[in-house]
């Protein structure tokens, strides 16, 4: 089953989500928020702008 631009999309976020707790645990290293920071411009250079909520939750865009 091919999944929908939708669906990768809501995926990503929900994983941009996971990753930017893991960063921000308590016991997190510096690797962690270095591999959520290469997320994020991956899904720039992909051509996609995010938001990040005050919750720390993720919404993607897709740029114009």
């Amino acid at each position: 089953m091919k999944r929908t631009n939708k669906e990768i999309k809501q995926q990503t976020e929900i994983w941009l989500n996971e990753r930017w707790m893991i960063a921000n645990m308590k016991e997190a290293r510096p690797q962690d928020m270095s591999y959520y920071n290469g997320a994020l411009k991956a899904v720039e250079f992909l051509g996609y702008e995010w938001q990040q909520h005050e919750d720390g939750t993720h919404t993607l865009y897709k740029s114009k």
